[in-house]
């Protein structure tokens, strides 16, 4: 399951010390469990399921790259190479 598969690389990116990881992985599972939230309030108490968690997934992708878009067109590179490495 997509879960373990985050708590596990958080426990790997925190015993190779690798901040930017640590940062990403905590960013998508602070997603999830706010679309964790949002599904138990429909009703849903286990939460979103593999399906909607590559959905999720694939948005903050997409953000990112519009983001990475919109930092090279305002001459931020270092933040366009921030995004990127997310």
């Amino acid at each position: 399951m997509l879960r373990e598969r985050f708590t596990e690389a958080l426990k790997t990116a925190m015993k190779d010390k690798d901040q930017r990881t640590v940062s990403t992985v905590r960013l998508m599972i602070s997603k999830l469990k706010e679309r964790d939230i949002e599904a138990r309030a429909k009703g849903n108490a286990a939460g979103i399921g593999d399906a909607e968690i590559q959905q999720m997934l694939l948005g903050m992708i997409k953000q990112r790259r519009e983001s990475i878009e919109l930092y090279e067109k305002g001459g931020r590179p270092e933040l366009a190479r921030q995004e990127a490495e997310e």
